[in-house]
């Protein structure tokens, strides 16, 4: 044969549906006995097609998960823009009461450690944003979110 394109797709198509019988009417055992006649293993085609549709799952729960830290991201930002701090010496006196009622253990040890360091009026409007988030993230996870 000197070209393939030598005849229209017409020709090809009605040449095809003589030679090939029409896949549509065949059941799936049928097919899957030509497959097993012509020695065609089907298994890796199949294993490849699952490993796709395991990753496109995992890609859309981890696009989900993304979105949802993003929601929770803007929700702790908000909560937190809206905290204002004291100035001068009260800032010392409120971080005081705040690390002796709300934080225990080892946490209570660092951040009074942490105040017994801080020099500045910023070092300790700082600690009070930490101490401040601590207790939003504790809250957001009580709340059941991880």
């Amino acid at each position: 044969m000197k070209s393939m394109n030598h005849f229209a797709d017409s020709v090809w198509s009605r040449f095809f549906d003589f030679v090939f019988p029409d896949e549509r009417d065949l059941t799936r055992k049928q097919i899957q006995a030509e497959l097993m006649q012509s020695g065609v293993d089907m298994r890796p085609s199949l294993a490849k097609l699952g490993r796709v549709l395991n990753q496109a799952h995992r890609s859309h729960e981890a696009r989900k998960s993304l979105e949802s830290a993003r929601k929770k991201r803007s929700s702790l930002l908000a909560k937190l823009i809206g905290i204002q701090a004291p100035s001068g010496s009260v800032i010392r006196e409120t971080l005081k009461g705040m690390i002796t009622e709300r934080l225990a253990g080892s946490q209570q040890a660092v951040y009074a450690r942490k105040l017994e360091s801080a020099a500045s009026d910023d070092d300790l409007r700082s600690l009070l944003e930490d101490i401040s988030r601590l207790e939003a993230f504790s809250e957001d996870s009580e709340d059941g979110e991880s």
